[in-house]
């Protein structure tokens, strides 16, 4: 296997890094609000929300990277597998605290996704065959990190809404995560497909 690093990949391990120590801080905050008095106020959720979007924009980043200095088969295979880490450290803190009611497309995404990356796996092994990512991929990604963005944009404007299924719920930004999470799992079944369909080429 290749390992040749760009600099596309550094900005791809920064997500893999930072992702799930900042998510572990935010399900600490949010599961024991007892230790953590400024649960009440709204500040520790809006820096969290900051810190997601600012590891986001690292994807755009190495996307940029990759087009200015080459891409590599190793970029190729990381870039996505980081957005999954990223984006299911954050998914896993909603579901073990106020969003565990969006379980079910939660699931089959994750589902989706362990398919999509053993797939990735193996066909990173065919040294041959070029990996490339599909656009259902990509607005799954799209969908899937606009959901997480707006269930912590919950807990900024609502940070009452930490302690309780039903205050979370009882919002306008959640619900709409939630059609997004819906709308992500759509474009990662598309994905999947067209990822078998390719395969049989």
């Amino acid at each position: 296997m290749e390992f040749d690093m760009t600099y596309a990949d550094y900005a791809s391990l920064v997500r893999i890094i930072f992702g799930p120590p900042f998510a572990l801080i935010l399900y600490l905050t949010v599961k024991f609000p007892g230790k953590y008095p400024a649960l009440e106020e709204h500040w520790p959720f809006l820096i969290s929300l900051i810190m997601f979007l600012v590891l986001a924009l690292t994807d755009a980043l190495d996307g940029r990277l990759a087009k200015k200095y080459g891409e590599t088969r190793f970029g190729a295979f990381l870039d996505p597998l980081a957005d999954k880490i990223f984006l299911w450290s954050y998914s896993a803190v909603f579901v073990f605290t106020v969003a565990w009611n969006a379980i079910l497309p939660l699931v089959l995404l994750f589902v989706l996704d362990v398919w999509s990356t053993v797939d990735r796996v193996k066909w990173y092994g065919l040294r041959e065959k070029e990996i490339r990512a599909n656009k259902g991929g990509k607005r799954k990604m799209f969908f899937h990190f606009l959901a997480i963005a707006l269930f912590l944009a919950t807990l900024v404007f609502w940070p009452e809404s930490a302690k309780s299924e039903v205050a979370f719920w009882d919002t306008y930004t959640a619900p709409a995560g939630w059609i997004f999470l819906w709308s992500a799992l759509g474009y990662s079944f598309l994905s999947c497909w067209n990822k078998h369909e390719q395969r049989k080429e």
